[in-house]
């Protein structure tokens, strides 16, 4: 870089805390995602225990 001349932005940012406030809305924002993902696999789990309970109880009867 040459003395005098603006330092490299990357995407159109411009200070170190723009830059850290962006990777960490990144970071929230994935682990939001995974977070959704992983209460649909766990309500997924628990619709399927709910029927095998369901089925077991009728078997009971």
């Amino acid at each position: 870089m040459v003395f005098g001349e603006k330092p490299a932005t990357v995407s159109g940012v411009s200070s170190f805390s723009e830059v850290v406030d962006e990777a960490c809305e990144r970071l929230m924002d994935r682990q939001i995602k995974h977070s959704i993902r992983r209460i649909q696999e766990m309500e997924a789990r628990l619709t399927n225990l709910e029927r095998e309970l369901d089925e077991f109880l009728f078997r009971g009867n």
